[in-house]
């Protein structure tokens, strides 16, 4: 027996030394990560085009700033139009088809279904076009500018940069800093409540607030501005010129104030035209449309106030244990 122990640990050692490579992944084959297509810097982008069957949008920088030049002005997410940008550079080729195909049309590439053109600061420009779907699903062929290689690529790669207009839109037409935040009253067919800050040096969720003659915890009041903060339309803004705001259905006002003191107030007005409300700053370029039925559930916030948190014990509870007797 005592010949076999030596033996007996050598095989322990042997099977701990296996099972911390295999955990390790010593036996598996290192793979790279896909590289991207094209790489671009973000800052050093001039305007960047989404050509598709249904639309076409092209995107433009100025002075710092990106504006939607076709197929109309809109106002334009930061996130969703930076995002894209990011979206184009995370493009990776699934595996080569043909190096230099004699013939485009047989791979939908002839007439691209899709185009994504991005052009830089200096002039240079990279396109991505996307032809027909392979016979495996979730693919499709495509080729980049300056490249005859056609090659596939992920549908789902592809899929967030073939936007629509109002994908890049910004969708929200109340914007609330909720630090910042002093007041919010809302107006809508003579129903009216207003949210105002008690303790105007705490943050907003550690803050109590009154809600009319009613105390709330700043986590119940954070309800009432999410409700105004989630607002959020599905169709394209129009200029506020267009929209007659003559004797407004709604008003909505917030008074604020910085880190330095420095109040402020915002209004916004909303008109309504046949089941939309029609919402815009006082003095803004653009009018957001929302379902009435939205605008109402936002008014009648107020009749429906935070549970207490008594009354959301349970009812015919079992009874507290009586002491012990000594």
């Amino acid at each position: 027996m005592k010949r076999l122990i030596p033996t007996l640990i050598l095989v322990i050692i042997c099977i701990g030394a296996f099972w911390y490579a295999s955990s390790k992944d010593f036996f598996k084959e290192k793979t790279e990560p896909a590289a991207s297509l094209v790489k671009v810097n973000k800052d050093e982008v001039a305007s960047y085009s989404v050509k598709t069957a249904d639309s076409e949008v092209e995107i433009q920088r100025k002075d710092g700033s990106w504006t939607m030049s076709k197929p109309s002005p809109l106002p334009l997410s930061e996130f969703a139009v930076s995002g894209w940008v990011e979206s184009f550079n995370n493009v990776s080729k699934d595996k080569t088809v043909e190096a230099n195909p004699s013939d485009l049309a047989q791979f939908g590439l002839d007439k691209p279904a899709k185009q994504f053109t991005v052009t830089m600061n200096d002039g240079t420009s990279h396109t991505l076009s996307v032809g027909s779907p392979v016979a495996i699903q979730g693919l499709s062929y495509a080729m980049v500018s300056g490249s005859p290689e056609v090659f596939t690529v992920s549908d789902m790669a592809v899929q967030p940069l073939a936007r629509a207009p109002l994908d890049f839109m910004e969708k929200s037409p109340v914007k609330l800093d909720y630090e910042q935040l002093r007041e919010l009253s809302v107006e809508w067919k003579g129903q009216k409540w207003t949210l105002a800050k008690v303790d105007v040096d705490k943050k907003s969720y550690d803050a109590e607030w009154k809600l009319g003659d009613q105390t709330l915890k700043g986590t119940d009041a954070s309800t009432y501005l999410d409700k105004v903060q989630s607002m959020s339309t599905a169709k394209l803004a129009r200029p506020a010129a267009e929209i007659k705001m003559d004797a407004p259905e709604l008003r909505i006002e917030t008074k604020s104030a910085d880190a330095s003191g420095n109040q402020s107030a915002t209004a916004y007005i909303g008109k309504v035209e046949q089941e939309q409300v029609w919402v815009t700053q006082e003095g803004g370029q653009w009018a957001y449309s929302l379902p009435v039925t939205t605008v109402q559930e936002l008014a009648d916030k107020m009749k429906q106030p935070p549970p207490d948190p008594a009354a959301a014990q349970p009812q015919g509870g079992t009874a507290p244990p009586a002491p012990a007797q000594p």
